[in-house]
């Protein structure tokens, strides 16, 4: 027990998602939602809950007499959690998920990679994979959320504090009058990177990032192999009757052991999420071009084209990886009720694979538009 089957116990968690229908034919855009939905409540809002003793609720089984908008509106503005999954910019969440932002509380947002409207970027979104791997990193990062809302963490949105707040005499109206007549043109803006530096640091970073993963694989198991050895330890000092004092002492020698690799693989999973992020704007460059650009040259085609293909290559070894790493953030974090003295480099670990599985997530959510380009 670490306290956090107590953190939830009498609260409601109102879940706001896409409902689809399940009475749509097989296939179809709203079978196909309600599908998502249940696959997500399975899988990643109900688990996390109960975590935490919270009470989980879905606006679809709501079974209590009454209007269901009705119901609806009275979670929105009593639960003591709101989940709001921003995927597919759906209007019915939109909605709820701005009524949510007038009261205080806490309301927590989760969203598939490519799939979030740009309104909520700004807003703090826990994003994920729609595969096992990317659930599992939604189900680990939406608990760590919980925790530190309902251990009082984090700050009220802006948005919510001023809907709090008494009108103000002070609003802008004439500069923003004027602004809105005459708006400041976007070429203004040289901070924006062109199609050559976009290309540049593609280029870079996919020569780097396979660099970066054979370091972090190298350390990964460094780590593994520090691991199993203190395990060792461990059953060498029950044998000679440590008891619990010889397990702290264990304890202390692996937290020291851990230290270097832990900090390097941070590192390495921040030039990791970097690389993927810069690959980002290139693929999606490069993607654009070659399916809408009917100027496009064959030449100049073929050499897009095929960099879509060394990238697709690159999103197969990054699916083939990301069940490891969510396995080995799972072993790491049950390292954290151990002891104490653990603790602090097992944070350091956790930082590490789940910057990793941010960046995988990413490239593994390129792939249909990738193997369109690529055809």
């Amino acid at each position: 027990m670490n306290g956090d089957e107590e953190l939830g116990l009498d609260k409601t968690c109102f879940i706001v998602s896409p409902i689809g229908s399940k009475l749509d034919p097989v296939g179809s855009p709203g079978r196909n939602r309600y599908e998502e939905s249940i696959f997500m409540w399975e899988n990643v809002f109900e688990p996390a809950c109960i975590a935490f003793g919270l009470t989980p609720v879905r606006a679809d089984k709501i079974s209590s007499a009454g209007e269901i908008p009705e119901q609806i509106f009275t979670y929105l503005r009593d639960a003591d959690v709101v989940i709001a999954d921003v995927s597919h910019a759906n209007p019915n969440v939109m909605y709820e998920l701005g009524l949510r932002h007038t009261r205080p509380g806490i309301t927590l947002q989760v969203g598939e990679y490519n799939l979030l409207p740009f309104d909520v970027t700004t807003i703090r979104t826990i994003q994920f994979n729609r595969t096992e791997s990317g659930l599992i990193g939604a189900r680990d990062d939406l608990v760590d959320a919980l925790r530190d809302g309902l251990k009082g963490g984090g700050s009220p949105l802006r948005v919510t504090t001023i809907w709090g707040e008494s009108p103000s005499a002070s609003a802008r109206v004439a500069a923003d009058s004027e602004a809105s007549i005459s708006p400041e043109d976007d070429w203004q803006d040289d901070s924006q990177p062109g199609s050559m530096d976009i290309l540049a640091d593609g280029e870079t970073a996919i020569e780097h990032i396979s660099e970066v993963m054979t370091e972090a694989t190298a350390l990964t198991s460094q780590v593994g192999e520090i691991m199993t050895e203190h395990t060792v330890l461990v059953s060498e000092s029950d044998a000679r009757q440590g008891g619990f004092a010889g397990r702290l002492r264990v304890a202390r020698s692996l937290s020291n052991a851990l230290s270097e690799p832990a900090a390097e693989l941070e590192s390495a999973s921040n030039a990791y999420y970097e690389d993927a992020r810069s690959l980002d704007a290139m693929v999606d460059y490069v993607v654009t071009r070659i399916l809408t650009d009917e100027e496009l040259t064959g030449e100049e085609k073929e050499g897009l084209v095929d960099f879509a293909r060394t990238v697709l290559r690159l999103v197969d070894a990054a699916d083939a990886g990301a069940v490891g790493t969510a396995r080995f953030r799972e072993t790491v974090r049950g390292l954290r009720s151990f002891s104490k003295d653990l603790r602090p480099v097992v944070q350091v670990l956790d930082r590490a694979t789940s910057r990793f599985l941010e960046g995988l997530a990413m490239m593994s959510a390129w792939r249909d538009r990738l193997t369109q380009a690529s055809a």
